[in-house]
């Protein structure tokens, strides 16, 4: 184990028995519930072997029925429903049945799908707020997919009580609805999303298979998990933590999408009435309650730069400020600021799309930071703390007139902040030449229907770059090739650098990582504020040579 890994390793541990300890003070002593719990445990002690996303849709696509698991208050668990429907819904007929509707209101839920009801109608009639607690937009996208491809949405959830009978009361009630639908569409594969606790094989499927069994009709079966802490840690241990997916059995199958810290983060989040820990619904509690209790992006600072070995100037986040969406005084305030007013406009830009930032600015000769966040998630936070760390490192930048140096400036910008962002968040993915040709594919097929033009154009550009970088590094070709879009006033030159960056940075990670690329390079890229005329450029195509053996890790 390399000192940086087992470094890593410490920090993500201590994140997440610290959550775990802030849960376990927030909740009253549940035996019923922990009961439920260690049943559902004692099936992911282990696992068979190391799979791949390949071959868990392959497992999909060949069942009838489908358990997944969900943790309901970490978007990340949803966006695995979204990306494995977008890569079986051509090659079966789906249903899917969820957990966030009652059963009673089905009517509601299908006329919703047939465009009967509006969004705002659908959520009233259904009493979305009691029933289903949880943030209405990491749902919506998957039923707005099912919408738009005619693919049915049945409620398999009923009335709360309190104690294990009635946990195993839903579980029986839910059962008796799968099973009604699978008679009723032998043809259609049963997609099931439920609690990750219902899913345990005697929970949920057991109830389920007693019916069938009654029934003489039995069903290929399949239960996806997710984010399983306990074999994390056994991975850990193994050196294999960067697998995303594990086959736990024949019939079941892991999939890890997220750090442990942060799977718990979502919860006490959740506890505080904010979709995530740097976004405080209620302002006036920020340093009360669970909201305090959750890592800060003051914490991820000096986190990032403890493992990078750097000792930041006393008081240094002190000179920093944070902002939040729901700051309706921030632009008010922007506009006071000396020395960035040619830079509103990019900002309000930035603030419409919801994207985060930092800002660097002087105020009485003294250096100023600002930190934004919209709804932001951990990833975004901590990509601007790593910015934060690299701004005070390098210090104040120079304004370039050249807009190919400004282009690689922002690529070697965009590249630090992802590699510092996965010390948080090591399951963050990046795109990688394999993923942005597959993207171009489901984009020239139809699978995203609602899509910005400039996502296409440039992915585009993003493989031709890659192609000229291994035929030549004369930056003139370069300049030949790309030199309108570096000058571009568009959008397109800013997300172009980003993804380069984002690519670069997380293969960087995993050399340092693994000890292939030395954490002293990075530490000097850190502080270097690269206004040497085509530093950034060559500094970039270095790192890319260096690395052209590491393979991009995926991520499901």
């Amino acid at each position: 184990m390399s000192r940086f890994r087992d470094q890593l390793i410490r920090f993500q541990k201590k994140n997440y028995w610290r959550n775990l300890k802030h849960v376990r003070e927030n909740l009253s002593y549940n035996p019923s519930l922990i009961k439920y719990e260690n049943e559902y445990l004692s099936y992911l002690k282990t696992y068979e072997e190391i799979s791949n996303k390949n071959e868990l849709v392959k497992k999909v696509i060949a069942s009838d029925l489908v358990y997944q698991g969900d943790y309901h208050t970490l978007r990340q668990s949803q966006r695995l429903t979204l990306r494995i429907l977008r890569d079986i819904h051509e090659k079966r007929d789906i249903i899917l049945l969820m957990e966030m509707f009652h059963a009673a209101d089905q009517k509601y839920v299908d006329d919703f799908l047939k465009g009967n009801l509006t969004e705002n109608d659908f959520i009233r009639k259904i009493d979305y707020g009691r029933k289903w607690p949880f943030s209405w937009q990491s749902w919506s996208s998957i039923l707005y997919f099912c919408k738009e491809r005619c693919i049915p949405v049945i409620g398999i959830n009923s009335e709360h009580g309190e104690g294990l009978k009635s946990i195993r009361n839903r579980d029986q009630y839910a059962a008796r609805v799968i099973v009604k639908t699978l008679l009723r569409y032998p043809e259609k594969l049963a997609y099931v999303i439920d609690g990750d606790f219902h899913i345990s094989p005697n929970h949920l499927p057991k109830e389920v298979n007693d019916l069938l069994k009654l029934l003489d009709n039995p069903v290929r079966h399949l239960i996806i998990y997710q984010n399983a802490e306990n074999l994390y840690w056994k991975l850990c241990k193994e050196d294999r933590e960067e697998a995303d997916v594990l086959k736990i059995n024949e019939n079941s199958y892991c999939v890890m999408n997220t750090m442990p810290a942060n799977k718990i983060q979502s919860y006490l989040n959740w506890l505080e009435f904010s979709e995530d820990a740097y976004y405080p619904v209620k302002r006036e509690w920020e340093t009360e309650g669970v909201e305090g209790q959750g890592i800060t992006i003051q914490e991820i600072i000096v986190s990032i730069a403890s493992i990078l070995e750097f000792d930041l100037p006393q008081n240094i986040i002190e000179v920093l400020s944070i902002h939040y969406a729901d700051d309706y005084h921030f632009i008010d305030h922007i506009h006071t600021i000396k020395g960035i007013k040619g830079k509103i406009r990019l900002i309000k830009e930035k603030i419409i799309k919801g994207e985060a930032f930092l800002l660097e600015y002087e105020k009485d000769g003294e250096p100023r930071y600002l930190i934004y966040l919209p709804n932001s998630n951990i990833n975004m936070a901590a990509e601007e703390a790593s910015h934060f760390v690299n701004a005070v490192l390098r210090g104040p930048l120079k304004k370039s007139s050249d807009a190919f140096d400004r282009f690689y400036k922002n690529v070697i910008t965009e590249c630090l902040g992802f590699f510092g962002s996965k010390f948080i968040n090591e399951k963050r993915k990046s795109h990688s030449e394999n993923s942005i040709r597959i993207l171009l594919g489901q984009i020239k097929r139809g699978e995203y229907l609602k899509l910005d033009p400039v996502i296409p154009q440039t992915a585009k550009y993003i493989l031709q770059h890659f192609y000229l970088e291994r035929q030549t590094t004369d930056q003139l070709a370069f300049q030949e090739k790309f030199q309108s879009i570096y000058e571009s006033k568009s959008s397109t030159p800013t997300i172009f650098s980003t993804q380069l960056g984002y690519i670069l940075g997380n293969k960087l990670y995993y050399a340092v990582k693994k000890g292939k690329f030395p954490l002293s390079n990075v530490r000097e890229y850190l502080r270097d504020p690269f206004d040497d005329k085509r530093k950034a450029y060559y500094t970039y195509l270095d790192i890319s040579e260096r690395l052209k053996q590491e393979k991009a890790v995926s991520q499901y």
